[in-house]
C-alpha cells in the first residue's frame, strides 16, 4: 500500500487530467457518448500506480462529471460503468501473476495484458448495452428505447446492438492501447511506476 499523500497527490492529478480530457471537445452521438481520453488516464493511473489509485481516480472523475459535465449524472455514471472494467478485469485477472508482469514491455507481459484486456472490453459491452437499453437512453433521451431504436436504426435491434458495442468496442481499445504504449512500451513506468 502506498503512501496516503503520495496516493493523493496521485489521485488529484490524474483527476484533473481526467476532467482536462472530458473538456476536450468531440462529437457525440445523439445519447450522449463520445470517443474520449478520459478512461485513457484511468488505465494509465492502474499501470503507472495500481489498483488503489485508479479506483479513486475514476471515483474522483464521476463526482466531478456529475457535478459539471455536460451530460450530467447519467453521462458520469456511464463513463464510470464503461471504464470501470478496463481496470476491474486486468486487476481481478493478474492478481495471481508477479506484480510487475502487467507492466512489463515482453511478449509474455504484452499477451497477458492484452488477454485481460480483451475480457474487460466483453464485460464493457454487455454492461454497457444492458445499461443503455434499460437506463441511460430512456433517462437521457427522454424516450423509450424501442421508439430510439425506431427512430434512428430503422427498428433494427442488431443495428443498435452492433452501434453501442462497436462505440464501446473502440473505446475500449483505445483504453487499452494507448496506456500501454505510453505508459509500458515507452519505459515510463520504470521511472515513476510500481514500487516508487
Amino acid at each position: 500500500m502506498q503512501p496516503r499523500s503520495k496516493l493523493v497527490a496521485r489521485v488529484g492529478a490524474l483527476v484533473a487530467l481526467s476532467v482536462m480530457a472530458d473538456l476536450f471537445p468531440m462529437p457525440r452521438v445523439f445519447f450522449g457518448m463520445k470517443l474520449d481520453l478520459v478512461g485513457t488516464v484511468w488505465v494509465s493511473g492502474f499501470l503507472l500506480f495500481g489498483f488503489e489509485t485508479a479506483t479513486y481516480t475514476s471515483l474522483g472523475t464521476f463526482l466531478l462529471m456529475t457535478a459539471y459535465g455536460p451530460t450530467g449524472f447519467v453521462g458520469a455514471a456511464m463513463k464510470f460503468a464503461a471504464t470501470y472494467p478496463m481496470i476491474l478485469m486486468p486487476w481481478l485477472i493478474t492478481r495471481k501473476a508477479p506484480k510487475k508482469l502487467l507492466v512489463t514491455p515482453s511478449s509474455r507481459g504484452a499477451l497477458l495484458y492484452g488477454f485481460a484486456s480483451g475480457i474487460a472490453i466483453a464485460v464493457r459491452v454487455v454492461l454497457t448495452f444492458a445499461l443503455n437499453y434499460y437506463w441511460a437512453i430512456p433517462t437521457f433521451m427522454g424516450l423509450p428505447t424501442q421508439e430510439v431504436i425506431q427512430r434512428f436504426f430503422g427498428g433494427s435491434f442488431l443495428s443498435f446492438f452492433a452501434f453501442v458495442a462497436g462505440l464501446n468496442i473502440a473505446q475500449g481499445v483505445l483504453d487499452a492501447a494507448l496506456p500501454w504504449i505510453l505508459v509500458v512500451r515507452s519505459g515510463l513506468v520504470r521511472i515513476l511506476g510500481y514500487g516508487r
